[in-house]
């Protein structure tokens, strides 16, 4: 543990469970090659979250990230303290169905641990 990990770390997890609403967050945890077909079959994790959804500001706009792009905050501890990466996604649930929001761009703020991410995701 690190002094980050001891002041930082407890700090997400009761802000998510006030503020954030359910989603569901969905781990690629890994994929097989079928040779004879061609076809890569992943293997996915999903985990019922709490995560604050924002939309990003404009000075985050240039370059990579889009406008319907939006900015995710999730505590690693509702994950068992995984890593996002690009190959992961959410499922947000709105009036009427569910929106897929795929990782461009996780960062991750940790001591020895993760503490918190800030996820950039895109709408599909």
């Amino acid at each position: 543990m690190s002094k980050v990990d001891d002041v930082f770390g407890p700090i997400p997890g009761p802000l998510m469970q006030e503020w954030g609403q359910d989603v569901v967050f969905v781990q690629q945890t890994g994929s097989t090659y079928n040779a004879d077909t061609g076809a890569v079959t992943k293997t996915t994790t999903s985990y019922n979250v709490k995560a604050v959804i924002t939309k990003l500001r404009i000075q985050e706009l240039g370059g990579l990230y889009q406008e319907n792009d939006v900015k995710i905050l999730l505590d690693p501890g509702q994950i068992d303290d995984n890593y996002v990466t690009t190959g992961d996604y959410f499922e947000v649930p709105y009036d009427g169905g569910t929106q897929t929001m795929k990782v461009i761009d996780p960062t991750t703020y940790r001591g020895a641990n993760p503490v918190f991410y800030v996820i950039i995701a895109r709408p599909q």
